[in-house]
């Protein structure tokens, strides 16, 4: 989990290199069995020990610590290792021991645990090391005018070799653990120009000239290797803990998220990362469905915490009611769920934050008979494109607004006009989108042939392609049936709205229609649409086979994205229902209730999430304290026959449902946070 710490690390001995293989199925392929696929509610400590401390572990004792996770019943824990400054919370013969090391916490940690059969993962940071780089300068990273870094590794000096795989050969022998969490990862990684970078990079590609920023030649490839530089990494250090243990899973933060769009590669066992507490909740939405693509056994990790995004400020305890909502979202999504809590420096677990972690612990078991490992029922799917998100990322892998923002727009439009939606990466998408009825391709340009060729396929077949951007009539005319009509606008576009208008921004483009295109919406040049409707089309519909491709001629997703102004959302939730997709359920409600459609043994679950809130509007308000329920709701589903049953999960509420004429109509009288409409 990434705080900004300034500190320091130590290094030593052998090295351990194996050869880079492609991640395989364990599950599939018989090698291993995972047992993180049996897991499903956790609790992860670390403490980053730094140089300064004077006290690590000096009051935790085995008697306080399996009275913590008595209260809590944790499937799996995840306790300090080697934090961001390097050294480690335990007695390392490898690297570098914190002087504040007092008592060894760790082997607690693994005495307990193994005592009351709970799995023990450790918090290990990989990428970021100040302490490593503090003792050998040639392993930071370098910088495009030559600085080394003094918290970022470079990916060919041996770091890898040297310190990380001996020493986690050390915590697998020494305390026999489960599990590493490999922190400081991909979000960390950046590009390094240090001579064997440059060396490595031209021996693999052949170009001598190095690019040291975006717009000068051979940068894509500059950063495709070193991209490629990271995936070995994390596939060295996994081989070699799966050789020492083939039953230890490893995992690193972040690996194939947001963050990573690309198919998966490395060998990890398992996907999982840490949601920030500002906005924890949209983010849980968005990276837990991109996790959950990846038909991986995945989890998500909300922070015990709100930690404001400074170094100054303070880490003030969430309360339940925020975690309880933050967790909702990958509940709903199958996935299995973890808290981070920060023990006192001591060692000292804090009795009423374990009290605040058991009241969520038992919340999220309350849903797991219906939720965990449920499988998606396809619907609307937002697609993910590596190449765009790349193209206008932090390298390597730091996501920032313009690679995600339109993603997350369309996402957040989808979900707030009540349509179960997934988030496809390019290569998710591919091998399954024909078992979608809408997919939303976000102004992600560049859309390359065999994408192109495989929507136009899928709406032949029946399905709908929702396409947006301004350059879609100059890149692919065919495709959309239109072509640029003039310059694009720039300014005073609105979209009509029945008797309403909403405002629209950034560069929109009128078109000129092909045969066979219609048009869906004009431009209004104010906002009035009796008066203010011009003949310029920009939104458009080309019929193709059984389906049709629809283009949004500018950045509507963007400035959902932006402003979440109500009446776009109005304006994308009917241009949606004009489409009359026969969607497997509808639900009637408030803008801030989210349906979330699975299905499991046999039964399709309709989940409803409440992300509301019911504190005073501010931008720096990021605690959940309030939760206002939302009242009467009603989920209705088409069936041919009447369900054998209609349930409710947590069972605890009342619901009422009746069948007449196809339609399975249940009544919800009351969404407090998440509940879980079961038909069978």
């Amino acid at each position: 989990m990434f705080r900004r710490t300034t500190i320091l690390i130590l290094a030593g001995l052998l090295g351990c290199m194996l050869a880079f293989q492609p991640r395989v199925n364990t599950r599939a392929s018989g090698a291993k069995s995972n047992w993180h696929e049996d897991v499903f509610f956790g609790i992860h400590n670390d403490l980053h020990a730094t140089a300064s401390d004077t006290e690590l572990g000096r009051e935790l004792t085995p008697e306080i610590l399996r009275q913590r996770l008595l209260e809590t019943h944790p499937d799996w824990i995840q306790t300090d290792c080697k934090g961001h400054p390097g050294y480690t919370s335990w007695p390392t013969k490898v690297g570098s021991t914190s002087p504040g090391v007092v008592k060894d916490a760790l082997r607690i940690y693994r005495d307990v645990t193994h005592e009351l059969g709970i799995k023990l993962g450790v918090h290990y940071s990989g990428v970021v090391d100040v302490r490593a780089i503090e003792l050998h300068p040639e392993w930071g990273r370098v910088d495009a005018a030559g600085k080394v870094e003094k918290w970022a590794t470079c990916r060919l000096h041996g770091y890898t070799e040297q310190l990380m795989i001996p020493q986690m050969m050390e915590i697998i022998d020494t305390y026999d653990v489960d599990g590493f969490w490999v922190d400081g990862e991909n979000w960390a990684a950046r590009p390094c120009w240090c001579s064997l970078c440059k060396a490595e990079f031209t021996r693999r590609t052949g170009i001598h000239e190095i690019p040291t920023e975006k717009g000068q030649p051979h940068w894509d490839e500059w950063l495709a290797f070193h991209r490629d530089l990271f995936v070995e990494h994390v596939t060295k250090y996994t081989n070699a803990i799966h050789v020492r243990k083939p039953e230890c899973q490893v995992v690193s933060n972040w690996m194939y998220s947001m963050y990573e769009p690309e198919a998966v590669k490395a060998p990890i066992d398992y996907l999982s990362g840490d949601i920030v507490p500002w906005s924890g909740v949209d983010l849980a939405a968005v990276q837990g469905r991109i996790l959950d693509s990846r038909q991986m056994s995945w989890d998500l990790m909300a922070w015990g915490y709100i930690h404001a995004d400074g170094n100054d400020s303070p880490l003030v305890f969430k309360p339940a009611v925020h975690l309880e909502q933050e967790l909702s979202e990958p509940v709903a999504l199958g996935g299995a769920v973890m808290i981070d809590e920060t023990p006192q420096r001591s060692g000292w677990l804090t009795e009423w934050h374990n009290a605040i972690l058991a009241k969520v612990g038992d919340y999220c078991r309350a849903r797991k008979e219906a939720c965990f490992h449920s499988k998606t029922v396809p619907q609307a799917a937002v697609l993910f494109l590596p190449a765009h998100f790349y193209a206008n990322n932090t390298p390597l892998y730091d996501f920032t607004d313009d690679s995600v923002g339109t993603m997350r727009g369309a996402l957040q439009a989808l979900l707030e006009t009540h349509h179960s939606t997934d988030v496809l990466p390019e290569d998710a998408a591919l091998q399954r989108m024909n078992q979608y009825k809408l997919i939303v391709v976000p102004e992600e340009p560049p859309l390359d042939t065999p994408l192109l060729r495989a929507l136009e396929e899928f709406a032949r077949h029946g399905g709908y392609v929702l396409v947006t951007g301004a350059d879609l009539a100059r890149d692919y005319p065919a495709w959309v049936g239109a072509s640029p009509r003039g310059e694009a606008l720039k300014d005073r576009i609105f979209l009509p709205l029945g008797n309403r208008a909403v405002p629209v921004g950034f560069a929109w483009q009128a078109v000129s229609l092909a045969t066979g295109t219609k048009v869906v919406s004009y431009r209004l040049n104010e906002q009035d649409p009796a008066r203010n409707l011009t003949d310029q089309a920009i939104v458009t519909r080309r019929d193709v086979g059984k389906g049709a491709i629809i283009a949004v001629h500018g950045p509507i997703f963007r400035n959902y994205y932006t402003d979440h102004a109500p009446g776009l959302r109005e304006f994308i939730g009917k241009l949606v229902d004009e489409l009359n997709i026969p969607w497997a359920a509808t639900v009637e409600g408030p803008p801030q209730v989210e349906m979330v459609l699975r299905q499991k043994e046999g039964k399709l679950l309709v989940n409803l999430i409440n992300r509301g809130a019911g504190e005073a509007f501010s931008a720096n308000r990021n605690t959940v304290e309030n939760l206002p329920p939302i009242e009467n709701l009603l989920v209705r589903v088409p069936r041919t026959s009447a369900p054998k049953s209609v349930a409710i999960a947590p069972s605890d509420a009342k619901m009422t449902w009746a069948y007449k004429n196809g339609l399975v109509t249940s009544k919800v009288p009351q969404l407090d946070i998440h509940r879980v409409v079961i038909i069978e």
